[in-house]
């Protein structure tokens, strides 16, 4: 998958990538589930869903209402917006128009019968959402706003480069899926989170710690050597904080303290080395910081319910 750079992200040591290294354990894959012109009056209806969903302008102003106020967010032509918690939301031309169900419309295109098709095409959408492994948490998601509103994009930005490229590659296969579009949606997704990071001088939570350089050489520390027995005073002695301040300042600003970040960390990362490589389970082990693959798979039972060896074999019959 194409790497997206971020200047912030890196910003005390671009050897390793803390946010990329978060996102690339989540596995984050995209796809299209709604493309079409629509003509004037239009308007869909989301419910809620566990992954993040977006929306891209192509052509026309519409509007977007989420949250328990309705919160309205009004899209320009050439404007994206980002759901990260998939909430429940409604996208139309304008306010209080009669909604479809999502579902509905983008079964519509597939089958070649779009809706909203009568009259003068006012606007031209495409909505697509991203999944990522839900058996593994991480306090990322949870520090990005219910609505992310990506506005004043211009033509040569790669954020509408890569828009195009998708909105291009379903006109030629004149298909809703295909392996491009698919890859071409998670660039767009990572590009977007990036952006964020990039242009927000408000982070809060878990991003707010890519701009503290002693909570971020932690974080880096954790993540680029997960085998290591991390304690308080370790971290510590690397950073140039005393116990007390380790545990005070990670948990105040990731909002978990730091022994259970680590633990969740090196969990995360033996879930995604056991369903996606060949590795030996002792190996495994051996890489995120366990003993042996046995006490591996006690950790994994007591976190997910099943086994490493079950993962596996749940996946082999998956395919």
């Amino acid at each position: 998958m194409q790497k997206v750079v971020s200047e912030r992200c890196t910003p005390f040591d671009n050897s390793f990538d803390v946010l990329g290294d978060v996102l690339e354990t989540l596995r984050f894959r995209g796809s299209i589930f709604f493309r079409s012109q629509l003509a004037a009056s239009w308007g869909m209806q989301l419910e809620a869903a566990p992954a993040p969903r977006f929306h891209i302008a192509l052509d026309g102003d519409c509007v977007l209402g989420a949250g328990d106020e309705n919160t309205l967010v009004r899209l320009k032509h050439m404007d994206i917006v980002l759901l990260p918690q998939g909430n429940m939301h409604w996208i139309a031309d304008q306010p209080d128009r009669e909604l479809v169900p999502s579902e509905r419309a983008g079964a519509a295109c597939e089958l070649g019968n779009p809706l909203f098709q009568q009259g003068d095409i006012t606007n031209k959408l495409i909505c697509g959402f991203v999944h990522y492994e839900k058996a593994m948490l991480h306090p990322l998601l949870d520090a990005l706003p219910e609505v992310m509103h990506f506005s004043d994009i211009t033509a040569d930005d790669p954020l509408w480069t890569t828009a195009l490229l998708i909105d291009a590659e379903m006109d030629n296969t004149k298909v809703p899926r295909t392996a491009l579009v698919d890859r071409l949606t998670e660039v767009l997704f990572l590009q977007l989170l990036y952006r964020y990071v990039d242009k927000n001088p408000h982070l809060s939570g878990f991003l707010s710690a890519l701009s503290d350089r002693r909570i971020y050489r932690m974080l880096e520390l954790i993540h680029r050597e997960p085998e290591q027995p991390w304690t308080l005073e370790s971290l510590g002695e690397k950073t140039g904080m005393s116990r007390a301040t380790v545990a005070r300042q990670f948990h105040k600003t990731i909002g978990m303290p730091p022994l259970a970040y680590i633990a969740n960390c090196r969990m995360m990362k033996a879930h995604q080395l056991t369903k996606h490589s060949a590795l030996a389970l002792e190996d495994i082990a051996e890489q995120v910081g366990f003993s042996s693959a046995r006490s591996l798979s006690k950790a994994f039972v007591r976190k997910y319910g099943f086994t490493p060896s079950q993962l596996r074999k749940n996946k082999r019959g998956s395919v």
